[in-house]
């Protein structure tokens, strides 16, 4: 991973933890749902690239890239906020 796609999937990362917030009010406030997302945002990416997903480096890996990485955003906001609440 190169330091523009780091870039690109914390601040998509960040606004999947936004959005996950929104959907489920989860009480890690807005600077814990934005780090939470930022964490998850380019956690399923890198796993997903690890398990094979993602290869070539063409444009439609990086749609699924920041797709992924809202939809990484989003459960780590969520989960984060199960951990808070046990």
């Amino acid at each position: 991973m190169d330091l523009t796609s780091i870039l690109i999937n914390t601040i998509a990362g960040g606004g999947g933890g936004f959005l996950g917030n929104m959907l489920k009010k989860n009480g890690l406030g807005l600077v814990g749902n934005l780090l939470a997302g930022a964490v998850g945002g380019n956690a399923l990416p890198a796993i997903l690239s690890a398990a094979g997903m993602f290869g070539g480096g063409g444009s439609n890996d990086m749609i699924m890239s920041i797709i992924s990485a809202l939809v990484g955003g989003a459960g780590g906001s969520l989960l984060g906020g199960l951990f808070k609440k046990s």
